[in-house]
């Protein structure tokens, strides 16, 4: 059976830098012939797509505006610029504990900015798509919250009133999920398949899901995947047969159609220490995210999307 290169990062690490007051700004536009862009080449397409940004039915108050370029597998944050007045693209991956520019020594640091918001990170190793310099993780945004709504990141100071009170500024439709803290990392409740019910990662760094198998899924063949540590995995790669559930705190349930997902977790696979069902290894990815609105409070542990009639 053929297989398939894919941006997957795989594994679960989450952490949160404090950043300042937020405000308007300026983003970059990527061109076609910017080797960034290429990865839009090599992307599976986005499923239950919105068809249009969502509409704040009151004014904002000051943020940062960042420009995000979904290339399919996956989320640039652009428009960041370095001391030397590089324009600077991240990816963006809740996650990773850790933030980082590339490079190999550690001990050096170099400040970024977008606006009037300004992050000093370190340089690092990891795994990138080629092109990118960099990643952006939950350290980043550490002392804030953000509305993520297709191809635009609203970035917000933990004490603006949007994250105390976002619903005053999205209304009614934003729904929180039912999710459970472990240290710094954020679990959201879901069911798939019908009656098997857990919590898994929201990282906006894997391309796919990973989530348990009900049987009788349509196989849509392999995918080759990276790990930590640069190893390789062939992992099968499949349509759901079911349909996959979110569940809210206030008792809706968000449901998502003909998710695909990625299967074959194991022991020998992921060295994870315990049951190779416990929850710590199920993952909700971008296949997922990308079709709804996200509200991610960091300062408050509070993450909610914009609920649709299904």
């Amino acid at each position: 059976m053929p297989t398939l290169s894919l941006y997957q990062k795989i594994g679960v690490v989450v952490l949160c830098l404090s950043v300042g007051d937020c405000f308007p700004n300026p983003t970059q536009n990527i061109s076609l012939n910017d080797p960034k862009s290429q990865l839009l080449n090599q992307s599976p397409s986005p499923t239950n797509k919105s068809s249009k940004n969502f509409s704040f039915p009151r004014t904002l108050p000051p943020h940062t505006k960042v420009q995000v370029l979904d290339t399919g597998i996956s989320l640039l944050l652009l428009g960041f610029q370095s001391e030397e007045g590089e324009k600077v693209s991240f990816l963006w991956d809740t996650g990773s504990d850790i933030s980082f520019y590339e490079g190999s020594d550690p001990s050096q640091t170099k400040e970024f900015q977008i606006g009037e918001k300004k992050l000093r990170l370190r340089k690092g190793e990891g795994i990138l798509p080629k092109g990118i310099q960099g990643l952006l993780g939950q350290d980043a945004f550490q002392g804030s919250c953000v509305f993520w709504d297709e191809g635009l990141l609203y970035w917000f100071s933990s004490d603006s009133p949007f994250c105390d009170h976002p619903d005053a500024y999205v209304g009614t439709q934003l729904k929180y999920l039912s999710t459970k803290q472990k240290g710094e990392h954020s679990f959201v409740q879901f069911e798939y398949p019908k009656s098997f019910v857990s919590f898994a990662h929201l990282d906006t760094g894997a391309t796919l899901s990973i989530l348990p198998k009900a049987g009788g899924e349509d196989s849509l063949g392999e995918k080759r995947v990276f790990r930590p540590g640069g190893t390789i995995l062939t992992l099968e790669h499949w349509k759901a047969k079911e349909t996959l559930t979110l569940r809210c705190k206030s008792g809706f349930r968000e449901e998502y159609q003909n998710v695909e997902f990625l299967t074959g977790i194991s022991l020998e696979n992921f060295h994870l220490s315990g049951d190779k069902d416990k929850e710590e290894v199920w993952v909700i990815g971008l296949g997922v995210l990308r079709t709804r609105p996200l509200f991610w409070d960091f300062s408050r542990k509070r993450i909610g999307i914009i609920h649709q009639e299904n």
